[in-house]
């Protein structure tokens, strides 16, 4: 990845080497210790499938020279023979310096998929000193626990997909409800017949109110005036 794959070779191999030797013999001077931020203190740490999955790693430097962490990596095997090695992880490049009696502390990820189970995980960084000596460390060799990530029961896609099944459903319901309704007939309120008698009051009543309008000398029949032959 880094074009360091003679390097991450020896480390590999280096690491099943060191998973027996002690961190003084294998690095004199450096004390290395890995840390998982959401491990519960004395139980074996989890590593969430699929995730990215952050491994604190501190260097402690008593010697009294500098040297550079030039890059982590790691492998996971089989946690009942760590010669069987399931999958290399991602190596980081870090080139960063130790300072003689100094503590540096360098972020690590492992992000990987796998099944729900117990497996041992290998970390190796490699230090390098001023006359550009490689020395592989071991970082953390000790077994590990996958497990599937947690499934958020809050999901807002899947609440607006919800909504909106539920909207049409409540859509086809009102227009089935609305077409199976029977209809309602609107009543015609008929005028009853008037009697012969009603009738003639009626019209008498409405020829006075015709009249009503025309003046009293328009009302007067006008006099006829004869005319001399």
């Amino acid at each position: 990845m880094f074009g360091l794959k003679s390097t991450l070779k020896a480390l590999v191999c280096g690491a099943l080497l060191l998973a027996s030797v002690s961190a003084q013999d294998s690095a004199p001077n450096v004390a290395i210790s890995a840390e998982f931020p959401n491990a519960i203190a004395g139980l074996t740490p989890n590593i969430v499938s699929g995730e990215a999955n952050s491994v604190k790693v501190t260097f402690k430097n008593t010697g009294k020279t500098d040297l550079k962490v030039n890059l982590i990596v790691g492998t996971v095997a089989e946690s009942d023979d760590y010669n069987n090695i399931i999958r290399n992880l991602t190596a980081y490049k870090y080139g960063t310096t130790l300072k003689a009696d100094g503590t540096l502390i360098l972020p690590y990820s492992i992000k990987m998929e796998h099944a729900s189970r117990e497996v041992g995980l290998t970390l190796m960084a490699d230090l390098i000193d001023s006359n550009k000596n490689h020395f592989p460390v071991l970082v953390y060799n000790s077994t590990v626990n996958f497990t599937e990530p947690v499934q958020s029961w809050i999901d807002l896609q899947l609440i607006f997909l919800y909504i909106l099944i539920a909207g049409i459903f409540a859509a086809i319901g009102m227009f089935i409800k609305d077409a199976m309704a029977p209809e309602t007939k609107k009543t015609v309120k008929k005028t009853p017949a008037m009697t012969p008698e009603e009738r003639e009051a009626a019209l008498e009543k409405m020829k006075v109110l015709d009249e009503d309008w025309i003046p009293e000398h328009h009302k007067k029949s006008p006099r006829v005036v004869k005319r001399r032959a």
